[in-house]
């Protein structure tokens, strides 16, 4: 028999002082063993607002599908004029895509083709130095077997 299981707690409880009331609040943790049915502590109720006036509720007939009215001297800015807007947001960020992908030349020194280039330049290396590992003749002697083999050269 363990220390542990010796002696059980029915309860542990601690006083909580919530930062929104001043009045101190009881949390109670049970041990799963505890005699007796679960209690489950009860939510505090919300504090109730202090002097906020009622929604108005008016029944008024559906905007007009106008760009933008006006009602008591303010602007109104309507859902079409909003749907507009979006689509000519869309059309030029479209545009602007468009011309980045348009600009610059596509052959070149350019940043792109130079990193691509760099990466070739280093696998070509690789396998290089693998071939002659495997094959324990060197870059030059690589190439002249290669010529050799297609025919272009005749070397012995």
């Amino acid at each position: 028999m363990s220390v542990a299981s010796s002696y059980t707690f029915p309860c542990i409880k601690f006083q909580n002082y919530p930062s929104y009331s001043t009045k101190p609040t009881i949390l109670t943790i049970r041990n799963s063993q505890a005699e007796g049915p679960i209690r489950r502590p009860v939510a505090p109720s919300p504090p109730k607002p202090s002097n906020i006036p009622p929604p108005i509720i008016t029944t008024s007939a559906p905007p007009k599908p106008v760009a933008v009215t006006t009602s008591e001297g303010k602007n109104v800015i309507t859902l079409e004029f909003q749907r507009q807007k979006a689509k000519e947001l869309q059309g030029y960020f479209r545009q602007k895509k468009l011309e980045e992908a348009n600009q610059g030349p596509f052959f070149g020194f350019i940043a792109k083709n130079e990193i691509s280039n760099g990466r070739w330049a280093m696998f070509g290396f690789a396998v290089g130095m693998l071939t002659e590992y495997a094959t324990g003749s060197d870059f030059v002697d690589q190439v002249k077997i290669l010529l050799s083999n297609f025919g272009i050269v005749d070397l012995e």
